[in-house]
C-alpha cells in the first residue's frame, strides 16, 4: 500500500534528523543482498533524496557469496534509475561452512560480509554505508546480546569504522519489518532468495519468534521496546549518537565518550560515537 512507502519515508527522515545519518555531498553505498529490506532501503533511499532536495549520490553494492545467485533482477533495476550497482566476488560461503564447517557460522560470516562491503564501499570512492536493518532486526539483536553475551547490546544508528575511515548508517532502523515487507510487495521490487544453508535456523530466528510471543501478551510490545531504546537519560545505549552542541570540538573525545574524526563534516551542530569494534551478535541482515 502507499501508505507502507510513506510511512517508510517518514521513518527515514525521523531517523535522519535524529541522528544526522546523511549529509550534502555525501555518496552512500547501499548493502544490497537481494532481500526485502535491502530493496526496500535502496528504493526508499532513492524516493528520499528526491524528497529531500540534497545533493548526495547513492550507489548499491552486493557481496557475492559465492553461491551464484542470479542478481540480475536488481542490475537491471539500478540500471533503470541510474544508480550505479556494484559487485564484491567472494567465495565466503565456500571457507564458513565448507571449509571452516563453523557451528555457529553468522557471526565470522557477518564479519567477513562487513569487510567485503567495506572494501566495495573504498573501491566505489563511498565515504558511507547505508544497511537495511529494520526495528526487528535491532530488538532482536538487543534480546540476543543480552540473553547470550549477557550485556545490553543493539545495533548503532551511526558508526565510524576508524580503521577503513568509513561511517556506517541504519536509515530504517524505525521501521516495522512490515512496512518494510508492504513497500517492496506494493513496488513489486525484484526479491532474490538467499542461499544461506542455514536461513531460517539461527538464534535470532528464535529472537523473533519471542518478540511475537511478547507482542500476543503486549500488542505494542516492539514499539515500547525501541522506546526503552531512545531512553538515553536513564539506559545512555544511543546518548552518544544523538545530535548534540559540541562546538569545535572535532577530532577529540567529548564528554560521554563521543570521537569524531579531524575531517569528518557533521550536518549542522552533531555528533556522531566511533566505534569499530562494534560486535553486532548473530548478524545476518547485510
Amino acid at each position: 500500500m502507499k501508505k507502507d512507502i510513506k510511512y517508510v519515508l517518514g521513518s527515514i527522515r525521523r531517523a535522519d534528523q535524529d541522528f544526522g545519518l546523511i549529509a550534502p555531498g555525501d555518496r552512500i553505498l547501499v548493502g544490497v543482498s537481494g532481500g526485502k529490506d535491502s530493496m526496500t532501503l535502496l528504493e526508499c533511499l532513492r524516493r528520499y533524496r528526491m524528497f529531500l532536495h540534497q545533493s548526495f549520490d547513492i550507489v548499491a553494492g552486493t557481496v557475492d557469496m559465492g553461491w551464484g545467485m542470479d542478481m540480475e533482477p536488481i542490475r537491471r533495476l539500478c540500471e533503470g534509475y541510474g544508480i550505479p550497482y556494484a559487485v564484491m566476488p567472494t567465495d565466503i560461503g565456500k571457507l564458513v561452512f565448507e571449509e571452516r564447517k563453523e557451528k555457529n557460522p553468522c557471526s565470522l560470516c557477518a564479519r567477513m560480509r562487513r569487510g567485503a562491503l567495506t572494501n566495495l564501499a573504498k573501491e566505489q570512492g563511498c565515504n558511507k554505508i547505508a544497511l537495511g536493518h529494520n526495528r526487528e532486526d535491532v530488538l532482536e539483536t538487543f534480546l540476543l546480546s543480552m540473553l547470550y553475551e549477557g550485556h545490553i547490546h543493539t545495533f548503532s544508528p551511526l558508526t565510524w569504522l576508524d580503521r577503513s575511515d568509513i561511517v556506517q548508517i541504519r536509515p530504517m532502523l524505525y521501521v516495522p519489518e512490515a512496512k518494510s515487507l508492504g513497500v517492496a510487495r506494493t513496488l513489486e521490487l525484484p526479491i532474490v532468495k538467499t542461499e544461506c544453508p542455514v536461513a531460517g535456523h539461527t538464534k535470532r530466528e528464535e529472537m523473533k519468534e519471542l518478540l511475537q510471543t511478547l507482542n500476543r501478551f503486549k500488542p505494542d510490545a516492539q514499539r515500547m521496546m525501541l522506546r526503552a531504546l531512545q531512553d538515553t537519560q536513564r539506559y545512555d545505549l544511543w546518548d552518544k549518537v544523538k545530535r548534540r552542541p559540541l562546538g569545535n570540538r572535532r577530532g577529540r573525545t567529548g564528554g560521554n565518550g563521543d570521537f569524531l574524526p579531524p575531517d569528518y563534516q557533521t550536518p549542522g551542530e552533531c555528533a556522531i560515537i566511533s566505534d569499530s569494534t562494534e560486535g553486532e551478535a548473530d548478524d545476518d541482515t547485510i
